[in-house]
């Protein structure tokens, strides 16, 4: 899939949230990093730190769309920021990143069952 979205132009980012060393060793192992075309490794994932990404490499909000397992730090912040954003849930996660999903969120975020439909909710 990831050899796909890249196929068709798109550029793939990986944010992930961590200690540098154990988050760098972490996508060296999986094999997986050679797909992104950037790897931020950030402190928080929030709205401010979105903001920062998207600003130092000049994309808009509405060109951006995230990917990702958490409402609380995937998904609600670049919501917030005018992105759109794709859930897919798993069944264990942390307590923290539990968060209802409200009303004004749901033309934002698409849930996927899987990320194999991804695809076709972008056209490919």
């Amino acid at each position: 899939m990831l050899q796909t979205l890249r196929t068709h132009d798109h550029e793939l980012w990986l944010v992930t949230k961590g200690d540098l060393f154990d988050q760098e060793s972490k996508i060296a192992r999986s094999g997986l990093g050679d797909f992104f075309t950037r790897v931020e490794i950030v402190a928080e994932k929030d709205e401010p730190t979105y903001r920062r990404l998207l600003d130092r490499h000049g994309v808009p909000p509405d060109e951006f769309v995230m990917v990702g397992n958490s409402l609380r730090s995937d998904i609600f912040p670049v919501v917030a920021l005018g992105a759109r954003a794709f859930h897919v849930p798993y069944q264990v996660h942390w307590a923290h990143e539990d968060a209802p999903l409200r009303p004004e969120h749901e033309t934002a975020i698409t849930p996927l069952s899987s990320l194999r439909e991804l695809l076709t909710h972008l056209g490919l």
